[in-house]
């Protein structure tokens, strides 16, 4: 079975090669293409888009479907061919676990097809913790080379380009924006108004959650209709924003982009100083080799497959031995209220609304950093059933058709539900890193990625102090029943950061402000592991202005908002 190719099949030189297609590729190879740059975009998973590369139009092969999504992983990597492996601590041996640790949706658009894209942008302090919080012990906070100025006009692009929802001016600690969004809010799931209810109690500010799917037609798709299935469903009526259908697509009609999807990048080929990269070395769905060339090379493949990759290759742009370091994720406290009333908190975007009071201000010793708080709907009746058979078992109650109908007819984990899912920033320490295991192997014969991670006291302290704040929050908005989420022992977060963060110094940086690696000519990278800390929002709005920004540098470097003209 040979490859799937999209876009001008007929090229066979390139002027840059893109490794992963999700919310750092796509824009890179929008920009690069709309710039008369010939571009090559390789995706490891399969294309769920009939027609991305057809002017007449496209069809999307999702739809409401939790078993073909959840229970058999029709675009989830398969844990079994391609695990991770994860120790919390080097102490702790070679390994703890094997099998899924932090993974991404492997498919063309990447995670972004699959989440909510919730769309916030970072706080302009966001950029700065270095210099604000000091000398955190144990920690490594770092300032941004690139503020929030230098991104504003990245984000507006975004928005526009995408199509993001949402409200100017309703979150009171959000950065200075200079447009409206293009779209207004779409309708408030009905699970925020007790919430909103009870924040208004606690001088809390709700605002409309900014959101990459369309609240009205925008960019010839139309508007979501609200059905449910967003947060790990591709979407099935195509209102979502998403990069593969608004930057990607438009990449693949230029005639200068071609996508090979299938295809897994397993090794970049150096020259003998290895000071620039000459070529990748892929497997096809065939199981053969094939290298591809060109005079450039970005690497968008999420921040543990980026930093697997260089390391599988010799250890490429690791003068620092920074590679594969500070890798860090958005420590999730998650608090859950069961309410009398059936709320229908499966219904809607996943999240309409939220609230940023609890990110804090840095320095204040009242308030540690926290993070934007979601609020969220709960399970589909499939997830619904499994929970209740689980939960009866580890009761040790009788398991019986008759209990089990009875509490799918209530349904007090799924229509009763609601959770306030607070995205806390996560301390990056070098000692938490992304590594080649050394005996357990994938499918290829190659070896595996290696997370070792504990969570800093930094962390752990924002959730002692904001979950009382949480469970008050569910009181005042009338939840009969609450708790906090017990915390996983390995992170299931999806916010997957660092890992090769760029900086002005190359002694404690992997890549310069342009995205480019230090002592590496041709060698750049372009998603979310460039992040030298992880904010305290959801962090797809960043990856792609800034993705945009380091295209911008690669067309006219110094220059990059020329693009944006």
């Amino acid at each position: 079975m040979s490859a799937k190719v999209l876009g001008n099949t007929t090229l066979t030189q390139f002027d840059v090669i893109v490794i992963g297609s999700g919310a750092g590729g796509c824009p890179v190879a929008d920009v690069l293409t709309r710039f008369g740059k010939k571009v090559l975009v390789i995706e490891a998973g399969a294309n769920h888009f009939e027609g991305l590369d057809d002017p007449r139009g496209y069809v999307t092969r999702f739809s409401n479907d939790e078993v073909k999504l959840f229970s058999r992983g029709l675009i989830a990597t398969d844990p079994y061919l391609e695990p991770r492996t994860y120790r919390p601590t080097e102490s702790a041996g070679d390994r703890t676990y094997v099998g899924d640790v932090n993974p991404l949706a492997k498919t063309v658009g990447g995670a972004a097809v699959h989440a909510d894209l919730k769309m916030p942008r970072f706080a302009p302090v966001d950029f700065r913790l270095g210099t604000l919080l000091g000398a955190v012990p144990g920690a490594a906070f770092a300032d941004w080379p690139v503020d929030y100025d230098m991104l504003e006009p990245f984000y507006a692009y975004v928005e526009r380009t995408l199509g993001i929802q949402g409200q100017r001016g309703s979150d009171p600690f959000a950065g200075p924006m200079k447009d409206e969004y293009p779209m207004p809010p779409g309708p408030k799931m009905y699970c925020t108004v007790p919430i909103e209810a009870g924040a208004q109690k606690l001088g809390l500010t709700v605002f409309p959650y900014p959101t990459a799917v369309n609240s009205r037609p925008y960019g010839g798709r139309p508007p979501c209709v609200d059905c449910g299935f967003c947060a790990g469903y591709g979407c099935p009526s195509n209102a979502k924003g998403s990069p593969a259908v608004s930057m990607l697509r438009r990449a693949l009609l230029s005639q200068l982009c071609q996508l090979v999807t299938e295809t897994r990048a397993v090794r970049l080929l150096t020259n003998g100083a290895m000071n620039r990269v000459e070529g990748v070395e892929c497997i096809g769905p065939d199981g053969a080799r094939v290298t591809y060339r060109a005079d450039a090379y970005v690497l968008a493949a999420s921040p543990i497959e980026d930093a697997r990759l260089l390391l599988a290759s010799g250890g490429i742009g690791n003068a620092s031995d920074m590679v594969g370091r500070c890798l860090t994720f958005h420590f999730q406290t998650v608090a859950i209220g069961v309410f009398d009333e059936r709320l229908h908190s499966h219904r809607g975007r996943t999240v309409s609304h939220g609230f940023s009071d609890f990110r804090g201000v840095p320095n204040d010793p009242t308030k540690p950093l926290g993070g934007i708080v979601e609020i969220s709907g709960s399970a589909g009746a499939v997830e619904e059933s499994t929970f209740y058979t689980r939960i009866l078992r580890t009761l040790s109650l009788q398991f019986d058709g008759l209990r089990f109908k009875r509490l799918m007819q209530q349904s007090p984990a799924r229509e009763r539900l609601v959770a306030l899912v607070m995205q806390a920033e996560d301390a990056p320490q070098t000692k938490n890193r992304v590594d080649l295991d050394p005996a357990v192997k994938d499918l290829d014969g190659l070896p595996v990625a290696r997370v070792t991670y504990e969570n800093h006291a930094f962390e752990l302290g924002a959730r002692d102090f904001y979950s009382p704040k949480l469970m008050d929050l569910l009181a005042a908005s009338g939840a009969r029943y609450g708790f906090i989420a017990p915390m996983d022992e390995i992170s299931t977060s999806a916010h997957v950061m660092g890992t090769l963060r760029f900086g002005r110094d190359p002694r404690t940086s992997v890549c310069d402000a342009a995205g480019r690696f230090h002592g590496v000519d041709n060698l750049y990278a372009s998603d979310g592991a460039l992040f030298p800390t992880s904010s305290g929002y959801n962090p797809t709005h960043t990856i792609v202005a800034l993705a945009t920004r380091i295209a911008g540098e690669m067309v006219f470097p110094g220059s990059p908002e020329r693009v944006l003209a």
